[in-house]
Parts: C-alpha cells; structure tokens; sequence
C-alpha cells in the first residue's frame, strides 16, 4: 500500500509540473504584424486584427523636420507620436492597446516611407 501511494504522488507530481510547464506556452500571445514601404512622404498599412496588449510600432520617412505615426483603432487613435524625419529608422512600444481592427499610418517630409505594426 506504501509503494502505491508513494507511485501516485509521483505521477501526480510529475502531471502537474508538466501542466505548469505547459500552461505559458497555451497562453502566450499569437505573434503577428503587418509593414508598407510607399515610394510618396505618406504611407499606412492595411486594416488588420490585433489581439489587444503591447504593440510595437516601426516608422521611417525621409528628409528633414518634422515627421509623425498614428495608430487607429475602433474606437479611434490608440497611439502617437511626432519625430524627426532625419532620425531614420526607429520603434515605439504602446501598451495596453484593446484587440481590434488596426491601421497605421506615417508622414513625412519626403519619401520613401515605411510604417509597420508588431506584436
């Protein structure tokens, strides 16, 4: 009887941390993205599902002054902010961001351009 018991708590054992194991990777967050290159000063991508959480935004747009990206949602714009064009390449993080249909967009003062959404 002592064997049996000491046999269950063992696969009980081994069952529940392989459960906890498991459970981060069943609930992780479905990766996904979207970009545009456009040869003009402004440039956004298609509509696309987000599943909600933290979003990372890419932007880029040539020449000098002032630059800006914008990300729209259902509800309206759900991030943004104003760079300078000559910076080149950069990322963003928006946190907390609701699951929806996303569109970005960039503007410049000369192209080409690149917008892109991550998560």
């Amino acid at each position: 009887m002592h064997k049996t018991a000491k046999r269950v708590a063992t696969v009980g054992a081994v069952v529940a941390g392989a459960l906890a194991l498991a459970a981060p990777i069943a609930s992780a967050t479905e990766q996904g993205g979207v970009s545009r290159t456009c040869n003009d000063s402004a440039c956004s991508t298609p509509p696309t599902w987000f599943p909600g959480g933290t979003l990372s935004v890419d932007a880029d747009v040539h020449g000098s002054g002032p630059a800006e990206w914008v990300v729209r949602g259902p509800g309206g714009v759900v991030c943004r902010t104003g760079f300078a064009a000559e910076n080149g390449p950069a990322s963003w993080v928006c946190r907390n961001v609701p699951a929806g249909e996303l569109e970005a967009v960039v503007a410049g003062p000369a192209g080409p351009s690149n917008i892109g959404l991550r998560w």
